[in-house]
């Protein structure tokens, strides 16, 4: 009985030809506009893979045949020969077109031409192999974008424009596709790189056309779609591009892409355009909405936030990891849309960690008041607010972000931020020090903490409000209440420190005494009279020390309770100074020697005046 053996399915093959093609134009030659060598460089890497792929047939006096690609195969490199057979053949053809330009010979230019039709031919080779074999859609679709291009500069060089436009329209409409579905910056880069390289040719064959909106960026949008919905035009890269975002099982996720792409975030619109990206932020704010919508105990609250945290976090990971791609592909490739895209980027990236440190800062705050109703330690609230102060430093770096440099709004709301923090935490340690009994420094923090109250208040004044969807606000009603607390604070520091240093009114005469925790403020101003009394400022027939130090002292004992060191106030002394700005006119200043010798100088004999000697 015969088993029939299970089938193996091929591993699809799949290449990126535009990668490709833009990395070795960039590394052997095109950098420098070096056509030559990048065309012995295709010819040298075609020759190395054909002795690779065992393609090399010996050559005799009879045939100089190559050996046939095979019809299948599952080796990626044989796509390669194709790319290469192209890129010579379009690199010549580039060659010539240069040498052209300087001179009037039509024979370089018919055989620019004819270089092109052989680029044209081979990349067309391209797709027929790629359908035959087991490659993937995408590297099929990027195939015939490349084979639209190089038909399309065939038709161009041969003034066939409508044969031209057709071919350019077919690939700027692939590549568009290929940019709004990319998953890396870098292809997307390349993808709006080949559509800069294509409009110009497309705005000059609407104008041998006579075609209208071929002028600007938005004529050459306006004009791709116009063409496309003209009766009898079909642009087969679009309904193979739809298939095989079906196929890969992207149209399942495509409705909640759409939701995210476009987002408007403090009065900016901005676009996210990675799958990925987009379900991480989508995840993200699903759980935080159901977070603020549960109506579980208080003592789920750190387990809800936790939750929210992680996907936050997750999201700012993956922004990360866009803005390094976009970075490296900048500096790849550059495009007209590359510095929309990377402004994109930073108002994506400053949207995740605004919400991620928000929320962390909401975390800490709602562990706070279950500590204050636990009627918990100062110290662990202390501790709390450091915590979010930590929270409040990492997000220092995100005032250096270009959108938020721009954006002075924010920038005043997180200065808010920050100085409302650092008052309620100075207020707390000065709690702890009141408790501890170290008034000073607990009035210190108390002055600290209304500098940082005016700081905030000024801020809030100037400012024009926090924005409708910001996470954290601080209003002014919030600043007024801590501000009483302050006030509540200094008083209080200063009744207990008068009552642990109750200061006794002694009256000699009398024998009676009253207390400073009684009676606070006539303590104080009793204690400061007797001691002022005792200093005897106004009357005193002893001369002060610092008037006698060279003189030996009769007694060693003063008459008075207290020594008389100086003399208070100071008497006045006049005291002999040069002239203001002496100095600097110094210079200036003719001296009586110096005029008396110039007069003598100016005294000479009538005589000898008279025969021309002399002054």
């Amino acid at each position: 009985m015969s088993t029939t053996e299970p089938m193996e399915i091929a591993t699809p093959m799949s290449l990126d030809v535009l990668a490709l093609i833009n990395d070795t134009r960039m590394q052997y030659g095109l950098r420098h506009q070096d056509y030559q060598r990048y065309r012995e460089y295709c010819a040298h890497r075609l020759r190395r893979l054909r002795q690779i792929l065992n393609m090399v047939q010996a050559n005799t006096k009879t045939t100089n045949r190559q050996k046939e690609v095979p019809e299948n195969f599952t080796d990626p490199r044989y796509l390669h020969l194709f790319v290469y057979d192209t890129e010579r053949a379009w690199a010549y053809a580039m060659e010539l077109k240069q040498d052209s330009t300087n001179s009037l010979e039509t024979r370089k230019r018919h055989h620019l031409v004819k270089r092109l039709k052989r680029a044209a031919q081979h990349a067309e080779k391209l797709v027929t192999i790629s359908e035959l074999n087991t490659v993937d859609a995408r590297t099929v679709l990027d195939a015939k974008a490349y084979a639209a291009t190089m038909k399309g500069y065939w038709y161009f060089e041969q003034q066939h424009w409508q044969q031209a436009i057709d071919q350019f329209v077919e690939a700027r409409t692939i590549y568009e596709r290929f940019a709004n579905n990319n998953s890396t910056g870098h292809q997307e880069a390349l993808c709006y790189s080949a559509m800069d390289d294509i409009d110009p040719n497309i705005r000059f064959c609407a104008y041998k056309l006579q075609l209208s909106g071929s002028g600007s960026a938005q004529d050459i949008e306006s004009l791709v779609s116009t063409l496309k919905q003209q009766p009898g035009r079909n642009v087969t890269g679009m309904d193979l591009l739809e298939a095989q975002l079906a196929k890969i099982g992207q149209e399942g996720r495509k409705e909640q892409v759409q939701a995210l792409a476009h987002m408007t975030w403090r009065d900016e619109q901005f676009d996210i355009k990675n799958t990925q990206m987009a379900d991480a932020i989508a995840k993200a704010q699903a759980t935080t909405t159901s977070a603020a919508s549960s109506t579980s105990t208080s003592a789920s609250v750190v387990g809800r936030y936790d939750g929210v945290l992680s996907d936050w976090a997750d999201a700012e990971k993956q922004i990360k990891k866009l803005i390094k791609e976009d970075k490296e592909a900048v500096a790849k490739v550059t495009s007209s849309k590359s510095a929309k895209m990377t402004r994109e980027l930073e108002w994506v990236h400053a949207f995740v960690a605004y919400h991620f440190y928000a929320y962390s800062i909401q975390r800490n705050l709602a562990l706070i008041e279950e500590t204050k109703a636990a009627n918990g330690k100062v110290q662990n609230l202390i501790k709390l607010w450091d915590d979010i102060l930590k929270v409040v430093v990492n997000v220092e770096y995100m005032r250096y972000l270009p959108c938020v440099k721009e954006s002075h709004d924010f920038e005043t709301e997180l200065d808010i931020l920050a100085n409302y923090y650092k008052a309620q935490r100075s207020v707390l340690v000065a709690v702890a020090y009141v408790e501890m009994q170290k008034t000073p420094e607990a009035l210190a923090l108390y002055q600290r903490a209304q500098t940082y109250i005016a700081h905030t208040k000024q801020g809030i004044q100037h400012s024009r409000g926090f924005a409708d969807d910001s996470v954290l606000k601080v209003l002014m009603d919030d600043v007024a209440q801590l501000e009483q607390t302050v006030r509540t604070g200094i008083w209080k520091a200063r009744a207990s420190w008068y009552l642990a240093n109750n200061e006794m009114d002694v009256d000699d005469n009398n024998n009676t005494a009253t207390t400073a925790a009684t009676q606070p403020e006539q303590a104080q101003e009793s204690l400061l009279t007797k001691k002022m009394e005792q200093l005897e400022l106004n009357a005193t027939d002893e001369i002060a020390l610092i008037k006698r130090l060279d003189v030996y002292p009769t007694s060693m004992a003063g008459t008075n309770a207290v020594p008389h060191l100086i003399d208070l106030p100071p008497s006045f002394t006049p005291v002999p100074c040069k002239p203001f700005y002496f100095d600097l006119a110094a210079n200036h200043i003719k001296y009586p020697s110096a005029l008396d010798e110039r007069a003598s100088a100016d005294k000479s004999s009538g005589l000898w005046k008279f025969f021309g000697f002399g002054n």
